[in-house]
């Protein structure tokens, strides 16, 4: 009593389906594998490019950074040329008016000074020569534990400020003893004893109000040219120094490199407590005395990560690290190419064997429909050949009326399965027309039914009941008698020999219900489950003839008159197909 609601044709998957479905599977594998390939390669030649790139940006930044304080140290030694050709020794004003120049040129410096070595007999008239000079309040100084500036204590020897440029913003500086400092004193000795430039380690200078690190630059002067270290101790007279702030030298010296690099600067020579001068970030452009810490592994380049600069004396190590990590947009360019290239061929191929699973579906449901259309007309055909050569040759025939009954009914037959063969044509092309009118619905009904009843040799029993306001609807007569001749005709057919077959209609006021209730063979759940397979008919319909287009022909008029088919049905206790039209006034 199965019949199916949609044409398509489900046939077992032939080896050369499995074939073509393993060729697609390769293909995906294939694309997919050659992809990640291309990513990999394109992903490491950007590491490649990023790494270069790196190491020339490392390289530039260093080499920046060397140039910087190589032409600072340089200013110092230019000063010191300047006091060794002057005939005299060189006043406050001609020291200020040899370093201004120096002074507009280099926004770096904090200051340039000179400090001659005092010796403690010397020291009360030292400090009047230059109170007199026009520094009322001068006097050698030194920082106490709290951090103000006191009196200097009694010492050996002091190598106080005496003369300063710019003395704006540095007063604090004027008659501070270096040597009353420790890092100040290393310095001053490894220069004295080197007879060149020498570096002291981080300080907080005296001028600092802001939390900078600093560093000094010493030129040692002697009276004469000593030749030996002894001769040197004993023929110093003083020292050219330069004043630096680590975030003035190294802001200046990287404003014109926009690189997108961090590193933190560190002194070597120091103690590690004392090692760190800075960290740089890339995206302020600015150096601040926060120690980050920078991980291990920050830096995507052991090798190239650490870069030593060497100037007076000392070591300062540059630290690397990348502001971001590169995005390897290239690698996944390449890898969404060609996953999408892969997709797109294998929906390609995908697309070509559904063509081809198609068209084989469709000859072969050409190939069914001609061996079920051959067989269901050559039966009826056959039956009304013998029925009226009976006629013709058995004049005296008295069931003359049982055999135009049984040609009634075969006509009748082969008619609904012209209809049914008709209205699945003209849905597949789409040219079956939907053309609703006014109906007296129970008149239709009524004489829907006897219509049937008529097409079989002996009328079966089909009750009619009605119930709501269906005297007036609107509904395509058409399609509906295609759908309900069709259920109510296998309601018949698999009634056995005495259908009991009840079409039950029911007007709503926004749907029409069509039910068509019998208590025939049923339909198992398996069965069930295969309503939509076309030609399919159930496993326990035996000898009963059909083709298995009859839900086929219902599903296309319903779909056309915007209704739904539900089916209930027990195996031995019959079955219950409802349609459900929406109404329209």
């Amino acid at each position: 009593m199965v019949e199916s609601q949609r044409t398509i044709l489900h046939i077992a998957v032939p080896a050369s389906v499995q074939f073509r479905r393993s060729n697609i599977i390769f293909t995906l594998l294939l694309g997919t594998g050659l992809s990640v390939l291309a990513t990999l390669a394109v992903a490491r030649w950007e590491r490649t490019n990023y790494r270069i790139q790196f190491q020339r940006q490392t390289d530039s930044l260093a080499t920046a950074l060397q140039r910087s304080i190589n032409r600072y140290t340089d200013i110092l030694l230019s000063l010191g040329d300047f006091y060794t050709v002057s005939e005299q020794p060189v006043s406050r004003t001609e020291f200020n008016r040899f370093v201004q120049r120096v002074l507009r040129t280099y926004p770096g410096i904090q200051a340039l000074e000179w400090a001659p070595v005092v010796l403690q007999p010397d020291r009360a008239r030292f400090e009047q020569t230059v109170q007199t000079a026009g520094y009322p309040t001068f006097q050698i100084t030194e920082r106490e534990s709290r951090g103000g500036l006191i009196r200097a204590a009694e010492r050996p020897y002091y190598i106080p400020v005496t003369y300063l440029q710019p003395l704006t913003g540095n007063e604090l500086a004027m008659g501070y003893d270096l040597t009353s400092d420790a890092t100040r004193r290393n310095a001053l000795q490894m220069a004295r004893d080197s007879g060149q430039i020498a570096l002291s380690g981080r300080i907080r200078l005296v001028q600092e109000n802001k939390n900078q690190f600093g560093f000094l630059v010493f030129l040692p002067l002697y009276d004469g040219a000593p030749s030996s270290q002894t001769a040197r101790r004993a023929q110093i007279e003083g020292y050219l120094l330069g004043v630096f702030r680590v975030s003035d030298v190294v802001e200046e010296s990287l404003a014109a490199l926009n690189y997108n690099i961090d590193f933190t600067l560190r002194d070597r020579s120091a103690s590690p407590s004392e090692q760190f001068l800075g960290y740089y970030s890339a995206a302020a452009q600015t150096v601040t005395t926060q120690d980050q810490q920078l991980e291990a592994d920050s830096c995507p380049y052991r090798d190239l990560c650490t870069h030593i600069l060497t100037t007076g004396g000392r070591q300062w190590a540059i630290t690397f690290t990348t502001a971001d990590s590169p995005t390897p947009w290239s690698a996944l360019s390449t890898l969404v190419i060609g996953l999408l290239l892969t997709t797109g061929i294998v929906r390609y191929l995908a697309q070509a064997e559904a063509e081809l699973a198609r068209t084989r579906e469709l000859s072969q449901a050409k190939i069914r429909l001609f061996s079920m259309a051959s067989h269901e007309l050559r039966t009826p055909l056959s039956t009304i050949l013998l029925s009226a050569q009976t006629l013709e040759t058995d004049s005296s025939t008295v069931d003359r009326q049982r055999i135009y009954s049984r040609i009634r009914a075969t006509a009748k037959r082969m008619n609904q399965l012209l209809n049914d063969l008709l209205t699945l044509s003209r849905a597949e092309s789409g040219k079956l027309q939907f053309a609703p009118e006014i109906l007296n619905l129970p008149q239709y009904c009524q004489q829907l039914t006897e219509d049937i009843q008529f097409s079989f040799e002996t009328s079966p029993k089909i009750e009619l009941t009605v119930s709501g306001n269906c005297q007036k609807v609107y509904i395509d007569p058409q399609l509906l008698r295609a759908i309900l001749t069709n259920l109510l005709s296998n309601a018949v057919k698999y009634s056995g020999q005495q259908p009991q077959v009840t079409l039950h209609v029911s007007c709503h006021a926004h749907k029409i219900t069509f039910q068509v209730q019998d208590r025939g063979i049923g339909i198992s759940p398996a069965d069930q489950a295969r309503l939509h397979e076309a030609f399919y008919r159930g496993t326990n319909v035996g000898t009963v003839a059909g083709t298995g287009l009859g839900l086929s022909v219902v599903n296309a008029c319903l779909q056309l008159h915007q209704g739904s088919l539900t089916c209930s049905s027990q195996l031995g206790r019959g079955t219950t197909f409802e349609v459900t039209l929406p109404r329209v006034d």
